[in-house]
């Protein structure tokens, strides 16, 4: 041991020392010995190497303990009757105890946090309980508390959650102590700090500490002493903030018992404004609470009690007079004084107005309990005082009258400023008049004063709110828009006033954006003169009046001589676009020394550059629409990084269901064509007079460029107006990209980001020049903002990349050069020192022996952070330990440096898309180094920025990172985390930035091995949270944010190939993990996992802008149902049996929440699943207690997204299902009376048995179940025989097809071979049906032959011996019907069957049919019935396939003549199919992709049958067949052979048909494409077999064909075929014109125009109709002059 150390030594043993004497002497060199440099050295090293049997501070602390133990122990066995100088002369030497300890702390965690947490910790409880210790003692450990342990990081994140509630409640028994001696602000602020870190570090305080604010709360009643109560009150907001999302129900009977003591100290003790902030800010989050997004019922997601309702009342009462008090003191206090009242005020006003306002009611008696004394408060027999307060709009309008004085009316302005923006329901439509007619009287009164522009901005959002009315009466509208008429008046004529411009123009914008007025020329003068200067409210409103309204060619301005005297008369677009660019009318730029505004101020993003553009084309108003239509790219949204408490109102309303947002509603699907296909006609002189203004502007900038004073900021702002400009251009189509970098106004851009980039340069020099950094980054910024790396092609996307060309290698290189220089400097007063110890605390390690495949992760690093060193907490105004990612720890310097490593990954993930002068892979290999281990220092507040941006924004691009840079960029990550991993805000960050990775890890086997090695490193990390996670080590944020990270994995890889967590050398994937957290015990962490189980039933493939879902296979659905299922009633049960408090109510409701959300998710997204889903619903109704109100809600949210009209039809297409699987669990709970019908919308079990007996009795049936049958029928008082013979069809279905079936390897379908014999013969019997049943079988035929095909299921899995034409059009994931179902072989046999039996012995099913024709008009129209009442795609396939099954069976059999309906089927199936292809959605998915292959195919045997067996049957069809065909050539590529082989068959093959020679010849022309060669040239030689045709002809060709009325599409190609023939013979055309002027009623052209219009009107509400009339359209431009006479007087004809 060093002298040093041991000179301490000895001295710490004399502190031991018996004698008083020598104590005190041995304090002294104490004092000394620690101070010394060489001492400290030493115990800072022994203290870091962790060496146990070294002198360290930890041992030094434990003398000086054993001292102050003997000194206090003296002290306490004194004598306690003494003098009062004896007794001063104590409390001294305790205070000089006290500051030795301080003094000890200070110096040994000087330089870092050395000493033990929990040492500390144990030192303080025990002085604090200690009461003989003194008040003195206790309270100067309490400030060590506060300031030398909560304010340090690393202390405050080894303080476990048992401890954090030790002190909690230690020190809130303290406060309630009523003792004189203690500091109860300090013992407050503690308090806060203490709640803080629990409900940072842990999931927050235990419930049962609930009370301990009520009582702090009526303590500060009880004693009129509000000292320390703003602490408390903040604490409490902490405490209810954490808890409120699992404890809803509680957190508001907690509000309704504590709010009224608020109410009463507000009313009577003196309050500070600290203190008046914190009960606002209560009284805001317990309305959050009870009325969430603003919801006022029940129904609607509210809260509500009768104490909750008075407590309203009584503080709308309350802030009334506050508001009034306050507008009095303004009145009379001296000097100036702000008119307006505090936000937060208003806000709380306006939400409580919102919550009593009510149109009924205008007044109300309540009863004041906050203004009655303590000693009534505890008598509650004594009456409480009763006032009247007056409601509704009349308050706001009659505050607003009563006084001239602006401290009285802005108040009230703000308040219905405030209610109308965030309530604009709440405004009234008959209050619209009358309040607007105030606003107007108000606003001319003061045009200057403090007052107007409060009344601007309610004006503005009554403008706003008047907009989204749509149920306004006419009278009302006239009487509202003279008052605009006013109002836009007095805006317009106030314009010029700076003070208030913005008011205005917002104003103005509001009235436009309504269409409140008709915007008149004068309006657009704003704009062209000197009145205001083109400032973001002036572009802002010019925006929305070029989007709404029609820009004038010209105006009259007279506004300014110059603009009068000019020799040339401007256009008012271009006068517009000079006043934008400041320009001079004259091109004097050389004259003009002044910038405009739009070079040195900010404005939303191409907001001017889309004005300019617009401003150049001839539909102005066309084209700012195109662009505002423009959808904001998700990618470059600003990320909230805290979640507000807005948050957790949504979540609120989510598990209410009353906000269903998670399912979306699926849309009618049509086609879309790429915007940017649209193309605009731009006017080329207003385009070269924008662009001579651009180049003049940028000309003026270079001229006057100076590298010392010309501003970097102003040179890029010019340089991304001009590549703004570009790209507006290049998105409308008016020039290409290529010509975009050769125009001079590219070539200028890139002149001035060259000067731009010398500031850079310069500032490489000289780094520490902070009067650079503040331009420096605002720069960095425009650049930033000027980069955009989303995939979807938009003005923002062409003009980033115009922008990255603009950047030169030298500018890239510098950058990139600055930041490996700012991040290698060492800096303080956060590094003083290096840390190199480890973590002694082995349980606490992430990683145990256990884990060999992770033992190296976070356990290289010690917890504590460098950042800490100097944390006294002395200078620190937060309350608690400050984030290490808390911006307060960077410099500017620092800050600089993060802005411009955010520019240079942008670009460099930008770049992939573009050709730039700089290398991408250079510039990130650069960036990489940065967190090379010999350069990333992670105790670095700036170092753990630095990575965690590379982490977030590196991969963030469109285009994957090579994997050998995803493997450089995650080799950190396992350090950083173990360095942090007790710090729950750094490891909630950490994980949500790495999420941007994850896509990076599936990039298949281009590097495999770097692949892996990625993939691994990441998997260690999430293993090491879950592990975490599972000993409850993890916050709730953290656990989010892991599941964020869970869910991504998902997306990348859905079939867990490689995402594994491997724990305990066991292997679990990620889709059997996912589930687990759906039981966690945090709501939040449930929903965020539950909002996102589909990804365990779909694959969410990402394809450029859009997100393609594909169904995963069946055993992974079916799994993930299961886990999902059984881990969310798991949580569910677990609650249920728990006593019945506030608590577990709140839990189970949230716990069931989370089932129904889960079963609605499976519903939607899981077709394979949906019945099992429904039944689980069902079930859980009566096993687990779910509300049916919250059900309902959800299916009818389920049925709307699904396209059915009720939610009684979509359960009644599972009932089936449902009713079997119910009556299967055979048990006495499970009977069908139990059934929970509630959710058909049934309101009793007759109504249900009425309706639904058809699906019921059939069941009851074949379990031969009699008894229930009579049952229902006396329920609903029917003859039990007569349901029996109405349900007959059904019955039978449920037992033919097994006595069909002759499969003999089957047990099941032998066992229910025998259960149909046994029901059948029971049936037979003469007490049920006997020997009626022959005659039922017999008239009931059609009715079975159609329940019999509906039983159709024909999986794709069908063995290669029974494969049948149905299995073609078969998928793995087609969902089985409802019960009973059988394969086509099945239902053929049942067919046979049938026929064998029948008395006739006819060969086949449809011989019998025959003796009845209609038979088969009903048996189709029932399948196509069956087919049109469904949205479902899966059903409406399946209907298809059988539509498909039974009309083969009858063409088989249509040489028999089908008993004469041979030529009604035919025509029927035909035009069946042509509808169905004509339905076809314009995007083909799997299922619709088979159901339209399935009408090819069917409609191609048909086809064939006709020709083979029908003769002429055909020859009527030909043309509508043929004419629906040839548009799905080119538009559906996947059945194209399908489709060609069918016209090749109906027209090359049959070329020689005499049936349909004369039929071919009269067909339209085929396209003029490849595809249609061979047919276009058979066509061609019949129809000119006799030699080329007149126009006569060809017009009499085109005549000849009748069209089908509902098929107008059908003569598309003919219609451009006549289009040519117009166009070759127009000579012809004229002598034909003359011949029917002659003879008009039969002339010939006449025909044609009369053809034309009625072609015309069908094809109006018809899909492809815009195709057919916009050939109508160049026909009859095409034509001359006459025939468009012809046109105009027979149109006025047929439209009428």
């Amino acid at each position: 041991m060093s002298l040093a150390l041991n000179d301490l030594l000895i001295c710490c043993r004399q502190l031991e020392h018996d004698r008083a004497t020598e104590r005190r002497k041995a304090v002294e060199k104490f004092k000394h010995l620690i101070q010394d440099s060489e001492t400290i050295r030493l115990l800072d090293q022994h203290s870091d190497s962790k060496q146990g049997k070294c002198l360290n501070w930890d041992a030094v602390f434990r003398f000086l303990q054993k001292y102050i133990q003997k000194e206090t122990e003296c002290l306490r066995t004194a004598k306690p009757n003494v003098l009062a100088s004896t007794q001063a002369t104590r409390q001294k030497k305790m205070q000089e105890i006290s500051s030795l300890v301080k003094y000890f702390i200070k110096c040994a965690n000087k330089r870092a946090p050395r000493l033990k947490c929990q040492e500390l910790l144990n030192y303080i409880m025990d002085a604090v309980k200690d009461s003989s210790s003194g008040a003195i003692h206790g309270a100067d450990c309490s400030n060590i508390l506060l300031k030398d342990i909560l304010s340090v990081r690393k202390y405050w994140c080894e303080i476990p959650q048992q401890q954090w509630t030790e002190l909690f409640s230690v020190y809130f028994r303290l406060y309630l102590k009523p003792s004189q001696d203690i500091n109860r602000v300090l013992v407050a602020r503690i308090i806060q700090a203490v709640t803080k870190g629990c409900c940072s570090q842990t999931d927050g305080l235990n419930t049962k500490f609930w009370d301990f604010f009520s009582k702090a709360i009526q303590h500060a009643r009880q004693e009129k002493s509000s000292a320390g109560l703003n602490h408390i009150l903040a604490a409490f907001i902490i405490f209810l903030k954490t808890l409120a999302v699992n404890f809803r129900i509680r957190v508001c009977e907690l509000g309704d018992e504590i709010l009224p003591t608020l109410l009463y100290i507000w009313t009577q003790h003196r309050l500070n404004d600290s203190l008046k902030e914190e009960i606002i800010e209560l009284f805001q989050l317990q309305i959050c609470i009870h009325h969430p997004k603003g919801a006022k019922t029940q129904e609607k997601g509210a809260y509500e009690s009768r104490k909750w309702k008075s407590i309203l009342y009584n503080l709308y009462d309350l802030l009334v007079n506050e508001i009034s008090h306050i507008g009095s003191r303004g009145k009379y206090c001296s000097g100036s004084r702000n008119v307006a009242v505090k936000e937060n005020l208003i806000e709380l006003m306006a939400d409580v107005c919102h919550q009593v306002f009510n149109e009924d009611i205008r007044s109300l008696e309540i009863s004041q309990s906050y203004t009655t004394t303590q000693r009534e408060f505890n008598d509650y027999s004594a009456p409480s005082k009763k006032r009247k307060i007056e409601l509704g709009w009349e308050v706001i309008k009659a505050h607003l009258q009563k006084s001239q004085n602006d401290f009285d009316i802005v108040p009230w302005l703000q308040i219905a400023t405030q209610l109308i923006s965030k309530y604009p329901a709440s405004l009234p439509n008959c209050e619209l008049s009358p309040l607007l007619m105030i606003l107007h009287q108000l606003l001319p009164q003061q045009r200057r004063g403090a007052r107007t522009p409060y009344v601007l901005r309610c004006l503005m959002e009554v403008a706003l709110c008047q907009g989204k009315k749509s149920n306004l009466e006419s009278s009302q509208k006239s009487d509202l828009l003279k008052l605009w008429i006013k109002i836009w008046s007095i805006t317009f004529r106030g314009i010029s006033s700076e003070q208030i411009q913005a008011e205005n123009f917002s104003l103005l914008g509001a009235v436009i954006q309504g269409s409140l007025i008709e915007v008149d020329r004068e309006f657009w003068k704003i704009f062209t003169g000197s009145v205001c200067r083109p400032l973001c409210p002036a572009v802002c409103c010019l925006t929305l009046a070029l989007t709404i309204c029609v820009v004038p060619e010209t105006v009259k301005t007279g506004m300014e001589k110059n603009t009068c005297d000019v020799n040339r008369n401007f256009s008012l677009k271009e006068m517009i676009m000079k006043w934008l660019l400041f320009c001079q009318l004259e091109d004097d730029f050389e004259d003009s020394t002044e910038l405009p505004p739009i070079l040195h101020s900010n404005f939303p993003h191409l907001a001017v550059e889309k004005i300019l553009v617009s401003l150049t084309m001839k539909n102005c108003k066309a084209a700012m629409n195109f662009f505002q239509s423009v959808p904001e790219c998700e990618q470059h949204q600003k990320d909230t990084e805290e979640p507000s408490f807005s948050e957790v109102e949504e979540l609120f309303l989510q598990t209410t269901f009353d906000k269903m947002d998670f399912l979306p509603i699926v849309k009618e699907h049509t086609m879309e064509k790429h915007n940017s296909s649209v193309s605009f006609s731009v006017h080329h002189n207003l385009k070269q007079s924008l662009d001579h203004c651009l180049l003049g502007l940028s000309e003026q900038l270079l001229s006057n460029y100076s590298s010392e004073t010309s501003n970097s900021e102003t040179l890029v702002r010019c340089s991304s107006l001009l590549v703004g400009v570009l790209g507006c251009y290049c998105y409308v189509g008016v020039i290409v990209e290529e010509e975009a970098y050769k125009s001079e106004l590219f070539q200028k851009a890139k002149s001035l980001m060259q000067y731009a980039g010398e500031s850079i340069t310069l500032f490489k020099n000289k780094t520490n020049e902070e009067s650079r950094i503040v331009s420096l980054r605002n720069m960095l910024h425009l650049c930033t903002r000027c980069l955009h790396n989303c995939t979807k092609r938009s003005p923002n996307k062409i003009a980033s990349g115009f922008f990255l060309r603009l950047l030169t290698s030298k500018l890239m290189n510098d950058i990139a050069d600055i930041c490996t220089s700012l991040a290698s400097i060492i800096k303080k007063p956060f590094d003083f020192g290096k840390v190199e110890s480890v973590e002694d605390d082995t349980d606490e390690n992430l990683t145990g022996m256990e884990d060999q495949s992770s033992l190296s992760l976070f356990n290289d690093y010690p917890a504590s952070s460098v950042i800490d060193a100097n944390e006294s907490g002395e200078s620190q105004i937060t309350i608690g330990a400050m984030n290490p990612l808390a911006e307060e720890h960077l410099s500017k310097q620092d800050l600089l440096f993060l802005d411009m490593l955010k520019f240079l990954c942008v670009c460099v993930t930008t770049v992939q898309t573009s050709t730039v002068s700089f290398r991408a892979a250079d510039i990130r290999k650069k960036l990489l180094m940065l967190i090379d281990s010999t350069m990333l220092d992670p105790t670095r507040s700036l170092h753990l920025h630095m990575y965690l941006v590379l982490l977030k924004e590196l991969p963030g691009g469109e285009y994957p990172l090579p994997m050998e840079d995803v493997v450089k960029l995650l080799k950190p990550l396992s350090s950083v985390c173990s360095l942090y991993h007790r710090d729950q805000d750094v490891c909630k960050t950490i994980l949500n930035h790495v999420l941007h990775i994850v896509r990076n890890l599936c990039q298949g086997d281009m590097d495999a091995e770097n692949t892996r090695d990625a993939q691994g490193q990441f998997l260690t990390v999430i293993e090491a949270f879950w592990r975490l996670t599972k000993e409850g080590k993890c916050t709730f944020s953290v656990r989010m944010a892991l599941v964020k990270c869970l869910k991504t994995l998902l997306e990348a890889d859905p079939y867990s190939k490689w995402a594994i967590l491997s724990i305990m050398e066991k292997d679990f994937p990620v889709n059997e993990v996912f589930p687990q957290f759906l039981a966690d015990n945090h709501h939040q962490v449930r929903m965020l996992a539950t909002e996102s189980v589909n990804r365990l039933f779909q694959h969410m493939k990402q394809g450029g802008s859009s997100t393609s879902l594909k169904a995963l296979p069946l055993k992974l659905q079916q799994t993930a149902f299961e886990n999902a299922y059984l881990k969310a009633q798991e949580g569910m049960r677990e609650v249920s049996h728990r006593a019945e408090n506030s608590e577990s109510l709140d839990e189970l409701c949230n716990r069931k929440a989370i089932f129904l959300m889960m079963i609605a998710l499976v519903l939607y997204y899981s077709p394979v699943c949906e019945k099992q889903a429904l039944f689980a619903l069902c079930k859980s109704v009566k096993e687990n207690g779910l509300e049916p109100h919250l059900i309902k809600k959800v299916l009818e949210k389920i049925s709307e997204a699904f396209g059915y009209r009720h939610v009684e039809d979509f359960m009644a297409s599972h009932l089936d299902y449902l009713v079997l699987e119910w009556l299967n669990l055979r048990d006495s709970e499970h009977s069908l009376s139990s059934f929970p019908f509630i959710l058909l919308n049934y309101k009793n079990i007759e109504d249900f048995y009425r309706s639904c007996y058809k699906v019921l009795i059939p069941h009851l049936v074949m379990r031969s179940n009699f008894d229930e049958v009579k049952s229902i029928a006396n329920q609903i008082q029917e003859d039990w025989k007569n349901l029996l013979t109405d349900c007959f069809p059904k019955i039978i279905v449920n037992i033919l097809p097994y006595f069909a079936y002759e499969g003999t390897g089957d047990s099941g379908m032998a066992q229910q071979r025998k259960t149909a014999t046994k029901v059948y013969d029971m049936l037979k019997d003469e007490n049920l049906l006997g020997k009626q049943i022959d005659h039922l079988f017999i008239s009931n035929l059609p009715e079975i032959v159609v329940e019999l095909l509906m039983t159709l299921h024909e999986p794709a899995t069908s063995g290669a011996s029974q494969s049948t034409d149905s299995c073609d059009f078969s998928g793995d994931l087609d969902p089985a019907p409802n019960p009973p179902h059988f394969p086509s072989h099945v239902i053929k046999a049942t067919f046979a069957y049938i026929s064998n039996c029948h008395k006739t012995k006819l060969k086949s099913i449809l011989e019998i049919l025959s003796k009845s024709p209609d038979s088969y008009q009903k048996i189709l129209l029932a399948i196509c019935e069956q087919a049109a009442e469904t949205n479902n795609v899966y059903k409406k396939h399946r209907i298809l396939k059988i539509y498909h099954l039974f009309v083969s069976l009858l063409m088989d059999d249509i040489q028999s003549g089908l008993g004469g309906a041979w030529a009604f089927v035919l025509r029927d199936v035909i035009y069946t199919l042509i509808h169905y292809i004509n339905q076809r959605p314009s995007r083909f998915m799997d299922v619709s992709l088979r159901s339209f292959s399935l009408c090819c195919d069917l409609l191609s045997r048909v086809c064939h049958t006709a020709v083979t067996y029908c003769k002429d049957a055909l020859e009527s069809h030909l043309h509508v067949i043929v004419g629906t065909l040839i548009p799905l050539v080119d538009d559906q590529m996947e059945i194209q052979k399908q489709v060609l082989d069918l016209l090749k068959y109906l027209v090359i093959d049959n070329k020689d048909n005499e049936n349909l020679y004369i039929t071919i010849k009269l067909l339209d022309p085929f396209p003029d494409h490849v595809v249609f060669k061979d047919l276009r040239i058979t066509q061609q030689k019949i129809k000119y077999s006799r030699g080329p045709f007149s126009l006569l002809e060809e017009i009499n060709h085109f005549l000849s064909v009748s069209v089908y009325d509902a098929l107008p599409l059908t003569r598309l190609e003919g219609l451009k075929d006549l289009r040519r023939q117009l166009e070759q013979h127009k000579h012809q055309m004229m002598d034909l014109m003359k011949a029917s002027q002659d003879n008009p009623q039969d002339g010939i052209m006449v025909k044609l125009v009369v053809s034309l219009l009625q072609l015309s009107k069908m094809a109006v509400n018809h899909t492809g109709e815009r195709e057919v009339l916009e050939r109508m359209r160049t026909l009859r431009a095409r034509s001359s002059s006459d025939i468009r006479t012809t046109f105009k007087s027979f149109s006025t004809t047929i439209w009428g």
